[in-house]
């Protein structure tokens, strides 16, 4: 299979490489690079800006939903320690019904305690007296009278 150059000219195999032209000497002077595309390097800009905002928005709401699980176990701990604080209220509440109960009672108890020891007393004086007034003094006895 022959091999052409740039010029069209066939090569023969004597030659390892092709020549190549200078551009310079050409005179069609080809700029290496092509002209930047400014409007799809914009659009993917501003593509890539709010898929940095999306993954930020992203990580924003999964921590805000992280926190509203922590605020609702602690929202359901605390309406347990407040029926927990009701329980012990009411029963506080019942021991101290139970306590003044207890105390009038006592009260009660102490109040017909003393009428009993004053009625009791009442009772050792008129007894006291009573043998008192029959206790009669024994009769002195009169020496008999010597003449």
């Amino acid at each position: 299979m022959p091999v052409f150059d740039e010029n069209g000219k066939q090569i023969t195999n004597n030659e390892e490489f092709p020549k190549m032209k200078d551009p310079e000497e050409t005179g069609s002077f080809k700029p290496a690079r092509k002209r930047f595309p400014i409007l799809p390097a914009a659009l993917g800009l501003i593509a890539l800006i709010f898929v940095i905002v999306a993954i930020v928005y992203m990580v924003k709401a999964s921590a805000l939903e992280q926190e509203v699980a922590i605020l609702n176990k602690a929202k359901a701990q605390l309406a347990s320690a407040e029926t927990k604080l009701q329980e012990m209220t009411k029963e506080n509440n019942k021991a101290r019904a139970e306590l003044s109960q207890a105390k009038n009672e006592i009260d009660t108890l102490k109040a017909k305690n003393q009428a009993l020891e004053d009625q009791l007393a009442k009772q050792k004086k008129a007894a006291a007296a009573a043998t008192k007034k029959e206790a009669k003094p024994a009769p002195k006895k009169t020496p008999p009278k010597r003449p």
